[in-house]
């Protein structure tokens, strides 16, 4: 699991307290709660070993993983930058917050209406979104799904959810549907997609799986599968099987319980650790202006990953075949 500091710690603690607004090197952060599980800090000091190599400037740069309630964003980002914090990334629940105290965006952030990027700026932070860009990245290497004419069945109407639709919605995807715990939620990101992008798109209740369409990329962009108690957040028996799931958390060495049920049903799934690397290499770019380090930052989370991958699809296999005996 990944250190994790509170803010508190930044007055207290002597390797933040003894730093100044112009203290070398820069120091990078991720906001959450919660944020124990994230991978974040491991793939970005690994970038950042690798950028140092080339420029001295970020020998001894770290990327620290930070628990910050919501209340407490204003006031922890302030903190930061007076410690030469370069950039931060938010994650649950924290990205739509970003947008109320924030008056600084680049155009990613402002069609999504949500932030999980934040760029040191003379005046204060810059807010960008790069789950868009993360999202794209992963479904096209995951399962070779490009955007244009795509259909979308999104779960969740978010800060993630706003960026991944918008994202899609700019490429030319053919629908997206909107499922969400509150509707009226739904209603109001399916109505700013059509307004915004002129895309068909529908909101729809949770457990909408008879509207998912054959062929349909499913993404769950809920926070829910990072708990060992998370159920699977479809019924997958009710899923096409021609459809395609990606879910944006990940587990620390272990596959989410939607991921694990979507095999079990034949459907090609990946958890969110693709997206999480791009949208952090993305990031990453922004706030250095180097090049994009998507595929080190990937390598970096995925060993455990790809190993527990593909446990799973042995035993999904291993299930299909027994089931099969049973019936003949």
């Amino acid at each position: 699991m990944a250190e994790v500091f509170k803010i508190s710690d930044i007055d207290r603690l002597e390797i933040f307290s003894r730093r100044n607004k112009s203290s070398r090197p820069p120091f990078f952060a991720v906001f959450g709660k919660p944020v124990a599980h994230s991978l974040s800090p491991l793939m970005h000091n690994a970038a950042l070993a690798e950028i140092a190599k080339s420029d001295s400037l970020y020998e001894s740069s770290r990327y620290f993983a930070f628990e910050v309630e919501p209340e407490e964003l204003n006031s922890a980002i302030e903190k930061l930058r007076a410690k030469n914090f370069r950039g931060i990334n938010l994650t649950i629940p924290l990205k739509e917050r970003a947008m109320k105290i924030l008056s600084d965006f680049d155009e990613s952030a402002k069609s999504a209406k949500a932030a999980n990027t934040l760029l040191k700026t003379r005046s204060g932070w810059k807010g960008f979104n790069t789950d868009g860009y993360g999202i794209l990245k992963a479904v096209e290497t995951a399962f070779g799904i490009k955007p244009k004419g795509a259909k979308i069945f999104l779960i969740g109407a978010g800060g993630a959810a706003r960026g991944i639709a918008a994202a899609f919605a700019k490429k030319s995807c053919a629908e997206i549907l909107i499922s969400n715990r509150t509707l009226e939620r739904a209603e109001e990101l399916s109505s700013e997609i059509r307004k915004n992008f002129g895309i068909d798109c529908k909101a729809l209740p949770l457990h909408s799986e008879g509207e998912i369409p054959d062929g349909a990329l499913i993404i769950n962009a809920t926070s829910v599968g990072l708990k060992d108690e998370d159920a699977p957040v479809l019924d997958f028996s009710k899923v096409p099987q021609s459809a395609a799931f990606f879910d944006t958390p990940y587990r620390r060495g272990k596959e989410t319980s939607s991921v694990k049920a979507s095999r079990e049903r034949g459907l090609r799934a990946e958890s969110g650790l693709a997206m999480l690397a791009w949208q952090g290499a993305k990031s990453l770019q922004i706030w250095t202006g180097k090049k994009l380090f998507g595929k080190l930052m990937l390598k970096e989370i995925c060993p455990v990953a790809t190993i527990v991958k593909a446990f799973d699809e042995l035993k999904g296999s291993y299930h299909k075949a027994h089931d099969d005996l049973n019936h003949t």
